[in-house]
């Protein structure tokens, strides 16, 4: 299946329990778990190294999950865009605060409020790595 980045910048360590349901739910769906690879990374200099690293090898991420924290910062939304502008053909789920604003309409992006259930996650996964192999063909 392929590299699955946590990205917490501005909340290191926010994202282990996701990475802990992810790798639950892969070695729930027969040989997806041997063919992937989890990062965390809790900084966006270290995040932008391990995807450079794998893209200059040839190997998009089949998911990257970004947190926004609790309080969205300019530094994340602006690498949220790089994200999306440089890796269209790779699932980018952000997760967002409650209380944040988004786009009423944006085909590209897939948000997900904060606090996650493990149902939900379960769903999210579902969609992203089983249905839509990548953002191009999903159906929404």
């Amino acid at each position: 299946m392929g590299h699955i980045f946590f990205i917490a910048p501005s909340s290191p360590g926010s994202l282990d329990r996701l990475s802990q349901w992810t790798f639950r739910w892969l070695l729930g769906h027969g040989d997806l778990a041997e063919d992937s690879t989890m990062y965390s990374c809790n900084s966006i200099e270290d995040a932008t190294n391990l995807l450079e690293s794998a893209l200059i090898i040839g190997q998009s991420p089949a998911l990257i999950i970004l947190d926004h924290s609790d309080k969205p910062c300019e530094q994340n939304l602006k690498f949220s865009k790089l994200l999306h502008d440089g890796i269209p053909e790779s699932w980018i789920v952000e997760l967002v605060p409650d209380n944040m604003p988004l786009p009423e309409s944006d085909e590209n992006y897939y948000w997900v409020r904060k606090p996650v259930r493990e149902e939900e996650w379960y769903s999210t996964l579902e969609q992203v790595l089983l249905k839509s192999g990548s953002p191009q063909w999903a159906n929404n």
